[in-house]
């Protein structure tokens, strides 16, 4: 007697449909899961570009004042010397980043060219609001600029990431003035005003030298859009010094006199950049940047040479209260180049 199988066969392919051997009547086989994308172990930027720096650093002294001849307090400002900053400058930008998350940055600015505008000098002497004294000279200036930044991510949400740093900026400003061209209506005699007299001077006059050190907090949002086959990044940051000191040196070289202001004081320094990554990983940007620099402390002046003005006695004259101010924006464009490194 011939036995009959089919329940045995049936039994057979229900467990290996069940198991996933056979696919499903009419259907194609599931794809391969995509593998995540990972992030670059680390990534190297490389930018360079030029920029264009505005308006002046400047210090004014008056208040208090501590003497060979005593002690005595004055309004302020009794004098101010305003340096400008008209000037192009052409700067390196370097960034690591490990693992999308710790962004270690450095950059560097150097001016292009030396002539920068007028030094302008002026004096109220000796009423408060009357300007009695005032000169212009040709200024020339040498600076450098350097920024070192460490930063993290924490966290990203769909296009928005939110970044927060600390750092350290140091601003170097190193003028020459010359060609000193001077209107006076002050006198020794009361009413010491008299009928305005002009003075030029040719050749160098006047040396000044100027360093700002910045400890810096920072905070980065980024926006990120997806354009065509790359992506456009907007970084408005905002960054901020809770304590700077400001060390300047003013040689006054027509009366022998040398002055060394000391100043401590905060900064603030809103910044936008704009950056457009293409797929092969180059990138253009576009940035503005401002800062806002006060201080305030004390200047010794001495003289060097036995000029009449110190009767004839060189070494210390005077000490009195000062303060430093600055207001700097620039306006740059840059290219560069992102080194991805994956594991």
């Amino acid at each position: 007697m011939k036995k009959n199988n089919t329940p045995a066969l049936l039994a057979i392919l229900i467990i290996l449909g069940a198991a996933g051997v056979l696919p499903a009547l009419g259907q194609e086989p599931a794809p391969p899961p995509i593998p995540p994308v990972r992030a670059p172990l680390f990534r190297f930027d490389l930018e360079n570009g030029f920029e264009r720096l505005f308006f002046y650093t400047r210090y004014q002294i008056g208040g208090k004042i501590y003497s060979r001849e005593g002690v005595g307090i004055t309004h302020f400002p009794i004098s101010e010397l305003r340096f400008p900053l008209d000037v192009f400058m052409i700067y390196a930008d370097l960034g690591l980043t490990f693992i999308d998350r710790i962004t270690i940055h450095y950059n560097v600015h150097k001016n292009l060219h030396n002539r920068v505008g007028k030094m302008k000098d002026s004096d109220w002497v000796p009423y408060s609001g009357i300007k009695t004294i005032y000169s212009e000279s040709d200024a020339r200036l040498n600076a450098i600029f350097t920024d070192t930044d460490l930063i993290i991510r924490l966290f990203t949400i769909s296009f928005f990431s939110l970044r927060l740093g600390a750092g350290f900026t140091h601003q170097y400003l190193y003028y020459r003035c010359s060609n000193v061209t001077q209107w006076s209506a002050y006198t020794s005699t009361p009413p010491y005003i008299a009928p305005p007299e002009f003075i030029r001077i040719p050749g160098k006059v006047l040396t000044y030298e100027i360093n700002y050190y910045m400890f810096t907090l920072q905070i980065t949002p980024t926006f990120t859009v997806r354009i065509g086959r790359g992506s456009l990044e907007i970084t408005p940051a905002i960054r901020f010094s809770p304590y700077l000191r400001g060390r300047d040196i003013d040689d006054h070289l027509l009366r022998a006199k040398l002055s060394k202001g000391d100043s401590k004081g905060t900064a603030f320094m809103p910044s936008l950049k704009i950056r457009y990554i293409f797929s092969t990983r180059i990138y253009i940007t576009a940035s503005l940047n401002f800062l806002s620099i006060n201080a305030k402390g004390k200047q010794n002046q001495s003289y060097y040479l036995p000029v009449a003005e110190a009767n004839g006695i060189p070494g210390w004259s005077a000490r009195i209260d000062h303060k430093l101010k600055s207001q700097q924006l620039s306006v740059g464009i840059g290219a560069g180049y992102s080194f991805e490194f994956r594991r």
